[in-house]
C-alpha cells in the first residue's frame, strides 16, 4: 500500500536504461492521468522522481496540493496509485520536457483533469493552436514602412479582447468568423474625449497579435456607464484595414504595459514611418519603431 513497494523497482540496471524519461500517475477510478511528469539524467542515469510524489504525500509536503491530496485520496480509496513510463530513452532533459508539454497540452485540450500547477513548457510559444491561433502566431510586426496612407494619423484603439473572446466561447463554443468582431465592440469605459476622435479605427487584440480592425461608425451607450463600438459595415470597411490585422503589436503593448496589464484600452497613432504616437496609454507619448521596422 501507499506505493512503498515500487522504489525497489529503480535498481541500477533500470535506471541506467531509462535514461531520460516521462511518466504519468493514473486515477484508478476513471483510467485517466491526473499527473504528467519527467524524470532521469541524473549523472546520466535515471532516477526515483516518480516516487518523490509518494514521499511528498506521506509527509504531506510539497507545494502542488492538489497532486497530493488527489494520491492520498487513492490510498484512502483504492491503494496503490497506479503509473506508468510513457516515454523512455529520451537523448535529454530539452527532449523530455518537450514530450511532457505536448502530453499536458493534449490530455487538458481533452479535458482530462490534470493537477500539475504549470502548463507544458513554452506551451505558449510552441504548444497547441487552433486554426486562428496558428495565423497569430505567425503574425509579422506591424510594417510602418507599408503602413496604408489612408490609415496614417487616424486614432486607433486597441482593446484587449482575450476575456471577451474566452467568455462568448464558453456560452458560444461553435461561435464563427464574427467571434473577435463582437468581442472588439462589446462592452467598454470610453471617455467622451475619445469617442469624438474623428476617423477612429479599432483593434482587439489578444496577447500582442491583432485580430480584426474596425472603423468606428459611431459608440451606442449601454447599462453600466459602458459604451459599445459600433462599426460601418463590412461593405464600407477599407480594404486597407488588412495592414491591422494579424499583426504582433507587442511592442506597443508592452510600452503601455502597466496600463495594459490594468485592463485598460490603448489609443494610438501612427505618425509616420518610424513613429507610433500614444494617445492614451503612457505618460512617454512616443514609441519609435526606428530599431522595430519589419524587415
Amino acid at each position: 500500500m501507499r506505493n512503498e513497494a515500487d522504489a525497489g523497482l529503480f535498481d541500477d540496471l533500470v535506471a541506467k536504461k531509462l535514461g531520460h524519461y516521462v511518466y504519468a500517475l493514473f486515477d484508478p477510478a476513471t483510467g485517466q492521468p491526473f499527473y504528467v511528469g519527467k524524470g532521469g539524467g541524473r549523472k546520466g542515469l535515471g532516477n526515483r522522481r516518480i516516487f518523490d510524489h509518494f514521499d511528498e504525500a506521506r509527509s504531506n509536503s510539497g507545494k502542488e496540493r492538489n497532486k497530493i491530496a488527489k494520491i492520498q485520496q487513492i490510498w484512502k480509496t483504492a491503494g496503490d496509485v497506479p503509473w506508468k513510463i510513457v516515454r523512455s530513452g529520451l537523448g535529454s532533459d530539452h527532449e523530455a520536457l518537450l514530450v511532457e508539454s505536448a502530453l499536458i497540452d493534449m490530455l487538458r485540450e481533452m479535458k482530462v483533469p490534470l493537477t500539475n500547477k504549470q502548463s507544458g513548457h513554452r506551451s505558449a510559444e510552441s504548444g497547441m493552436k487552433s486554426r486562428a491561433e496558428l495565423r497569430a502566431w505567425c503574425a509579422p510586426k506591424l510594417d510602418l514602412l507599408s503602413f496604408p496612407p489612408s490609415l496614417m494619423n487616424r486614432p486607433i484603439f486597441i482593446f484587449n479582447i482575450a476575456k471577451g473572446v474566452s467568455d462568448r466561447l464558453s456560452r458560444y463554443p461553435d461561435d464563427g468568423p464574427d467571434l473577435y468582431t463582437e468581442a472588439t465592440c462589446q462592452f467598454w469605459k470610453v471617455a467622451e474625449k475619445y469617442r469624438s476622435l474623428e476617423g477612429a479605427l479599432a483593434v482587439g487584440c489578444i496577447n500582442g497579435i491583432t485580430r480584426t480592425a474596425l472603423e468606428i461608425e459611431r459608440w451606442k451607450q449601454v447599462p453600466d456607464k459602458r459604451w459599445e463600438l459600433i462599426p460601418h459595415s463590412a461593405a464600407e470597411r477599407a480594404p486597407d484595414l488588412a495592414a491591422l490585422t494579424f499583426k504582433n503589436v507587442s511592442v506597443i503593448v508592452d510600452h503601455c504595459k502597466g496600463f495594459w496589464q490594468r485592463g485598460n484600452y490603448l489609443v494610438v497613432r501612427v505618425a509616420d514611418s518610424t513613429d507610433i504616437g500614444v494617445l492614451r496609454g503612457s505618460t512617454n507619448r512616443t514609441i519609435s519603431l526606428l530599431s522595430n521596422v519589419s524587415k
